[in-house]
């Protein structure tokens, strides 16, 4: 789960979890925020299809990467949830 000040909680898609990768705004200094979140090619082009939105751009060394939009999963129940 990705925590939110707001007392919400963010359910992730489990075989997305080890495959995403942060460009981190200053790599030395990950309290200064990221840019995006990313897939490389490869673990992109091993998820099902629909499982991610995501735009095609170039990563933090100049390699071809996937900017995630949206992660939509394959499973049913994938979303926000309230805590209270």
């Amino acid at each position: 789960y990705i925590s939110c000040n707001s007392g919400a909680r963010i359910g992730l898609v489990e075989e997305l979890k080890p495959k995403f990768k942060i460009a981190w705004n200053d790599a030395a200094n990950p309290s200064s925020g990221f840019k995006y979140l990313y897939l490389t090619d490869e673990d992109y082009s091993a998820l099902q299809p629909g499982t991610v939105g995501a735009t095609k751009t170039k990563g933090p060394d100049g390699e071809d990467v996937w900017a995630l939009d949206d992660i939509i999963g394959t499973i049913h129940g994938i979303g926000v949830e309230n805590l209270r």
